[in-house]
Order: C-alpha cells, then structure tokens, then sequence
C-alpha cells in the first residue's frame, strides 16, 4: 500500500471514529447523562417566566416539570442564538424560544431539533438575506436557521389563545424537517401523520368544513408546510376548540407529537 492510500485509509478511519465519538457524545447529552456537561438549572425568575406565558407549563405533572426544566436548559445551551441591532430582553426571548421548543417536543426522546443549529432575532420586521423579502419570521432549511422579529415573537407569547403564535409556527417548520430522515418508531408515527394531513389538505370537504368554522388562519390553504404550521399552532393554544371541531385532525397531531394538549389549563374564549 503507497503512502497517498494509507494516508485516505487513515483520515477516513478517523472520521468514522470521530463521529462514533459525536454519536455517544450526543446520545448521553440527550439523555442528560453526560458526564462532561454541567449545566446550570433554571432560576425561580426563569420557572416563573414559563410559568406565565406557557399555561401548558402549569397544567403538568411535578415530574414532567422537572423534565421540562431539563430539557430547557439543555436546548438553550445548545442552540447558536444571535441578535441583530438593539433587542431589549435578550435573555427572556431565548427563555422563551427553547420553552417552546421543549413544549413541541415533550412526547418525544429526541428534543434538541438538530435541524436547528443557529437562531437569529431582529428587533423587528426584517429584510430576508435568503428569500430577498420582509418577513417577520422564517426557517431556513438549508441553513438550518430560524430567524424572528422580536416584536411579533413577543406578541404570540402575550395572547396565550388566539392561535397566532411565531415561535410555534416557526418551529413547527424546523420540526417538520427534523424528522425527514430520521428512523424509529415515532419517526413513522409522525411521517404517518404528514400522509394523513395531506390527506386532509386535499380534501375539498374538509375545506368546506374549515371555510364554515373559520377556524383556521387562512394562511395555512399555502401548502402542506405552512398548513402543518398553522394547525399546530391552533392544537397548541386551543386544544378543546380543535378537538371538539376537528377532531380527527387532533387525533393525528396527537400521535405525531405523542402529546395530548387537550388537559392543559383551559383558558379558551
């Protein structure tokens, strides 16, 4: 064997074991077993900023706040967060970003989202350097980059039940794509369920059905993305509403996100 081959042969071997390495690293960070990794606890000032913009928050169990908790502090930790200009409270907005976070993904093991890797806040609407537009949020997939105005971020936190919700929305973009290549058995439950609600996107009666409720934010008739987003924002912040209306539709988003918002806190109009 010349030196050019043993040379590939040995720079590949070490990228296989450097992402065995990553792979461990990863599973104990994930499972919060990592013995490299200490983490500061949320503060009683944190727990009580969850605790009044997130009702889902109060309405669990002692032992799911503590998982809750956990998990928070480990996706703020992890995530690439950066502010762009002048935006006033900082450190609630990343509080608030990686709560929601947890919130989407409380029924499912894997809840660090790796196909978000950075998280940039505008203190308002912003031009886009991807799509060229204004926009107050987005999620780039290629990037793997969600991008906020902070000034409609806040707005979503502040009316708990209207179903506008930009964090929610956005990371249901991010969650969607997450999940796309992954394996397991929640992964078909939840890419069973984007086949069911594609189902339901193409049916004209179910249209009908939503046109005659207004239910629904007439944004999500898009595409299938922005129509995930939208109902899941609703299944989020008013759940009783949605699964007395539609309830089939509730059904399926409650087995793709194994969680069931219907007992939480009810502070529907």
């Amino acid at each position: 064997m010349g030196t050019l081959e043993y040379m590939i042969m040995l720079g590949v071997l070490l990228c296989v074991f450097g992402y065995f390495l990553y792979l461990i690293y990863y599973a104990l960070d994930l499972f919060f077993l990592n013995p490299f990794l200490r983490i500061p606890s949320l503060t009683e000032k944190e727990e009580e900023v969850i605790n009044f913009h997130l009702p889902f928050y109060r309405g669990l169990s002692d032992k799911m706040q503590k998982k809750f908790k956990r998990r928070v502090v480990r996706f703020r930790h992890r995530k690439t967060i950066v502010f762009h200009e002048d935006v006033e409270g900082r450190e609630e907005i990343i509080l608030l970003l990686s709560a929601t976070a947890v919130m989407l993904t409380l029924g499912m093991y894997d809840f660090l989202i790796l196909s978000v890797k950075k998280i940039i806040i505008y203190p308002k609407e912003y031009h886009s350097a991807f799509t060229r537009l204004n926009h107050y949020g987005e999620y780039n997939r290629d990037q793997k980059t969600l991008i906020f105005a902070a000034n409609h971020l806040r707005k979503g936190f502040r009316i708990p039940n209207d179903n506008i919700n930009l964090a929610v929305h956005e990371f249901a973009h991010a969650l969607s794509f997450n999940l796309e290549s992954k394996f397991g058995l929640r992964t078909w439950f939840f890419r069973n369920g984007m086949r069911r609600l594609k189902s339901f996107f193409e049916s004209d009666a179910f249209w009908s059905r939503m046109d005659e409720t207004g239910y629904f934010r007439e944004y999500g008739k898009t595409n299938m993305h922005e129509f995930f987003a939208v109902i899941i924002e609703n299944f989020v912040e008013t759940p009783a509403t949605f699964r007395e209306k539609f309830p089939e539709l509730y059904k399926t988003l409650k087995k793709m996100l194994n969680m069931d918002y219907y007992h939480m806190p009810k502070i529907e109009p």
